[in-house]
């Protein structure tokens, strides 16, 4: 089957290790762009991203508002600190906090709007600090980090609308909880074989 093979090509990509490489910039695009298309190049990111949008979404509209300004604060002051260098190799903890989210999701577990808000700032943190790119500095390290900042915060509204659209029905609510359960399992997957002692170098 075609649709299996680009499903396992998918996967294979998503669980390779090596994930240093993603935070190359891409020769040609231009520093902003580069920041900008940084967090879907970084499968971690991604993953996170993915969870926490699924997850804020779950939790109800009320509670929406609250954890997306946390959120961009939260993304806002790693950023921060990527710009002083003061995170680095965070993707071990970004795909741990991806797989609980991605727990939480398929328990469909309600946290409220302080836990909701506590879940993105962590979140926009470790995400925030882990987007610095080490071959850029001065001004173009800031254009990158600030399209870093515009693609993190997209890339988690996305995912929101998502689950707040898909929370209408049974099925839809049950749809969540499963993409939920595919992102625990694969951050899992991801963690499993960056420890693994036979994983590649």
């Amino acid at each position: 089957m075609i649709h299996s093979g680009r499903a396992l090509s998918f996967w294979s990509l998503l669980v390779s290790p090596q994930l240093a490489l993603a935070h190359s910039p891409i020769e040609g695009i231009g520093e902003f762009y580069n920041g900008l298309l940084h967090p879907v190049f970084v499968p971690a990111h991604m993953l996170l991203l993915m969870a926490l949008g699924l997850f804020v979404g779950q939790q109800g509209a009320k509670d929406h508002q609250v954890a997306v300004a946390v959120f961009l604060v939260a993304v806002t002051l790693g950023l921060m600190a990527a710009w002083f260098s003061l995170g680095d190799q965070l993707e071990m903890l970004i795909l741990g906090t991806a797989a609980v989210t991605g727990v939480l999701i398929a328990a469909r577990l309600a946290v409220g709007r302080y836990g909701c808000a506590l879940a993105t700032a962590l979140a926009g943190l470790l995400l925030g600090m882990d987007s610095a790119q080490d071959m850029l500095s001065g001004k173009e390290r800031f254009i990158s980090l600030v399209g870093s900042a515009v693609g993190i915060y997209l890339l988690f509204l996305y995912p929101v609308a998502i689950a707040d659209i898909f929370s209408k029905k049974s099925w839809q609510k049950i749809g969540v909880r499963v993409v939920g359960s595919w992102i625990a399992a694969s951050a899992l997957l991801v963690l499993a074989l960056s420890y693994s002692p036979t994983s590649l170098d």
